[in-house]
């Protein structure tokens, strides 16, 4: 028996931008059961030796495994038919080319998670727990079209995931991550 596609809703941001509390807020809200799966989740499974061991160059390979090892995991508990709330920023060009060749043919909603840079790095100060500078060099992440934007600015997480859970009855299809395979190269 062949289980049916699970369905992606790609919560993208800065650090600090609001996408767990907001994903944590949706749980409860939506019908069928899902997985919130964030990348912390993943990388918080890896041991912390790697870093009195390895050089950077070692390091930013590793990273580079675990994000893709990520978007494996999550495709895995899709093509069983799982439905995920991914709490990713797509922060680097290869994260998007590489998303878009393993959920081909899932159906994913993509939402930009806001917040201005200033709030993002108070809230980074207060978290302790990010390396200073990280929202702000996850600020690359918009690539020009989402489904769905939210404004942690402006609405709590509670407001935020209402929104798009409401949002995901009547978006209007192609969506955003099927226009983006039209628009965006492959090759990375």
């Amino acid at each position: 028996m062949t289980a049916s596609l699970g369905r992606v809703v790609l919560l993208n941001g800065p650090s600090s931008s609001g996408k767990t509390s907001i994903g944590e807020a949706m749980l409860p809200l939506l019908d069928d059961p899902w997985f919130l799966v964030p990348v912390d989740g993943i990388s918080g499974m890896r041991s912390t030796v790697y870093r009195r061991s390895l050089s950077d160059h070692e390091i930013a390979a590793m990273m580079r495994r675990t994000r893709t090892g990520y978007h494996r995991a999550v495709a895995a508990l899709v093509h069983a038919g799982n439905d995920v709330i991914m709490d990713y920023p797509l922060s680097e060009p290869w994260r998007l080319t590489d998303l878009l060749n393993v959920l081909e043919g899932v159906d994913v909603t993509l939402v930009h998670v806001r917040a201005d840079l200033h709030e993002l790095e108070r809230r980074e100060d207060a978290r302790g727990d990010r390396p200073a500078g990280l929202a702000r060099n996850q600020q690359v992440f918009d690539h020009g079209v989402c489904d769905i934007e939210v404004d942690t600015m402006h609405q709590s997480a509670e407001q935020c995931a209402a929104f798009i859970v409401e949002g995901l009855v009547s978006l209007s299809t192609p969506k955003a991550f099927d226009r983006l395979r039209t628009s965006v190269t492959r090759t990375d």
